[in-house]
């Protein structure tokens, strides 16, 4: 061991690699580079690409080498990538951001405490997230103002902001109600101060634009609502997210606006610490011949289209690649999303129980007869996790939470397992009818019989800027959007009344005999 800040690991002693299995010391994947310890598995891929061979499997493992010294090595660089047991985090946060370096390291497990944040270039471009509230309208267009004035960065905001009535000169105040006519002449001055800046601002819609590469900077006004709608954004690498409490719960938002000049100077200067919060990779895998080919090139095979599935109409969609060639992006399918909270499977409106198989790496786990079932991240374990009875897990222990929903079993306890681990997930087949899967509520799709959902940790976290430091931020949320622990405290009694209410005679000898001892 080095400092209590890291963990060295020894590293398997390997023989010097020839020529042929040299890695680049740096890989360009959409943008972000990957430094040699960043993402091994891509440089095991790169190696199989330019022997001239192609992966067996998009998840390599034992078994698949043809026993050669090369893939040898290779399989142990790939075991390597697993930082114990959990998938080593893309560290790349947008085109600046990223985890700043131990510069005598080996091969580390670093503390999640000394996560800290650093720019390795100017972030230039900012994403102002915000909640749909008027009471979020005044802030909102002076963080805006201070931005493009004071820092002179380029400010993306959501198209349909630029829509707000209330932002808006151009609004028929006879065709509205008295009520919104009253609300409209209050925002005067903030509706005139925002159309100073509408020309300077960049706008995006969400399903439409491709935001990867695009932002440095996020800053989230609202609840956990916005935080969860950011991930939703960036299905890969994320920039920094900077969240401000304007909501009603909080927990994931742990900034106050009072002074936010001097908050987000700070983070852009690189005074933050980070909060990694994983994501889960999902994929649905449905039933029926591979004509992946055709279909994923003809329509896209994306996940977040409902109307795609009912096309198909069980047909598996699980192989197709995205991105660049040569690039891992560990979204793994076209057809995969990633989540922050949690994907739910229930009954949907059926009368009969949810009767739902668990897989855990190949292996038949148990079997779910209840509502249905959670598979949480540990941010996702104080969401709905918790009211379904599980335990609160801080973001930073790597794990995936999987907790049943009513089950009709008195010995069904949530259950954590290892964040590596694929969970594979279908309907038993003498279920009497299919289930509903949704991802962080939304994309509500039919899970049929023969069908699987699978879910793994993501490469690509959240990196959630923290008002603290991890641990303080986590237990002031769990405080006080929680009330985490909160009860009357139990009065104190002195050494006498605390004895004489026992009624034990043999106490109070003692009590006389201890007195005349002091004495």
């Amino acid at each position: 061991m080095k400092s209590s800040s890291s963990i060295t690991v020894n590293p398997v002693p390997m023989t010097t690699p020839s020529a042929a299995q040299t890695v680049p010391k740096a890989t360009q994947c959409n943008g972000s580079y990957h430094d040699d310890h960043d993402n091994q598995l891509l440089h095991v891929n790169s190696v199989r690409q330019g022997q001239g061979g192609t992966a067996a499997s998009s998840a390599p493992g034992p078994g698949l080498n043809n026993g050669t010294a090369s893939d040898d090595l290779q399989m142990r660089m790939w075991w390597r990538t697993r930082s114990l047991n959990a998938p080593s985090p893309f560290q790349h946060f947008g085109p600046c951001g990223r985890i700043m370096k131990n510069s005598a390291m080996v091969m580390q497990i670093q503390d999640p405490a000394s996560q800290r944040l650093t720019w390795y270039k100017p972030p230039l471009t900012v994403l102002v997230i915000k909640k749909k509230d008027s009471q979020v309208l005044p802030p909102f267009v002076q963080l805006v103002e201070w931005l493009v004035q004071e820092k002179h960065m380029v400010v993306w905001v959501e198209s349909a902001v630029l829509e707000d009535k209330l932002l808006r000169d151009d609004v028929k105040l006879e065709q509205e109600s008295s009520k919104f006519q009253k609300v409209h002449a209050q925002y005067a001055g903030v509706r005139a101060r925002f159309l100073q800046l509408r020309e300077k601002l960049v706008t995006f819609k969400d399903g439409r634009d491709d935001l990867t590469d695009r932002i440095d900077f996020i800053v989230c006004l609202g609840g956990d609502g916005t935080l969860l709608y950011a991930s939703q954004l960036f299905q890969q690498s994320v920039p920094p997210v900077m969240a401000f409490y304007l909501g009603s719960l909080g927990f994931l938002t742990p900034f106050q606006c009072d002074n936010f000049q001097e908050q987000v100077t700070n983070v852009l200067e690189g005074h933050a610490a980070l909060t990694l919060r994983s994501r889960l990779r999902c994929s649905i895998h449905r039933k029926g011949e591979r004509r992946k080919e055709s279909l994923l090139h003809s329509v896209g095979g994306n996940l977040l289209i409902p109307g795609f599935h009912r096309q198909l109409n069980y047909v598996e969609l699980n192989n197709g690649q995205t991105g660049k060639a040569g690039c891992n992006n560990n979204n793994g399918h076209n057809n995969s999303i990633l989540v922050l909270n949690e994907v739910v499977i229930n009954r949907g409106p059926s009368p009969y129980l949810s009767n739902i198989d668990i897989f855990l790496d190949g292996k038949y786990i148990t079997s779910v007869q209840g509502d249905g079932l959670i598979v949480s991240t540990p941010t996702g374990s104080t969401a709905y996790a918790a009211a379904a009875g599980a335990s609160m897990i801080h973001p930073s222990v790597p794990a995936i939470l999987v907790t049943p929903i009513c089950p009709h079993s008195l010995s069904f306890r949530p259950i954590v397992v290892p964040a590596g681990v694929e969970l594979k997930i279908s309907i038993s087949p003498d279920s009497r009818n299919t289930s509903r899967v949704s991802f962080d509520g939304r994309n509500d799709q039919e899970l049929n019989h023969g069908d699987s959902l699978r879910v793994t940790t993501s490469i690509y976290p959240v990196p959630s800027i923290c008002s603290q430091d991890q641990i303080s931020d986590w237990f002031d949320s769990l405080a006080e959007g929680l009330h985490w622990n909160v009860r009357k405290r139990q009065k104190c009694l002195d050494e006498l009344s605390d004895l004489t209410a026992s009624g034990s005679e043999d106490t109070l000898d003692e009590f006389d005999n201890l007195q005349i001892y002091d004495a």
